[in-house]
């Protein structure tokens, strides 16, 4: 089960940063929701970071979704987010 985990987190983390355009996610179907919304969070705040000239505002806000559906997934599913 680490090794799935681990395989799991490093597709996710590939996913934010643009590296590949999807993942699958399979399993209870609230629970890839959540995994979801936390993952199109994520790669937002990623890709609000990186933008040529990031508004801090932007970012902020960005950051904040990111914490809702990071706490949603914890609540949830109870996993907590590492990105």
């Amino acid at each position: 089960m680490k090794d799935n985990k681990k395989e799991f987190l490093r597709d996710c983390a590939r996913y934010i940063r643009g590296e590949v355009s999807e993942i699958s996610l399979r399993g209870d179907k609230g629970d890839c929701v959540l995994f979801a919304n936390a993952l199109k969070e994520s790669r937002n705040l990623y890709e609000k970071l990186n933008e040529e000239n990031p508004s801090i505002s932007n970012v902020m806000g960005a950051l904040k979704r990111k914490h809702k559906a990071s706490k949603k997934l914890r609540m949830g599913a109870g996993f907590t987010w590492p990105f």
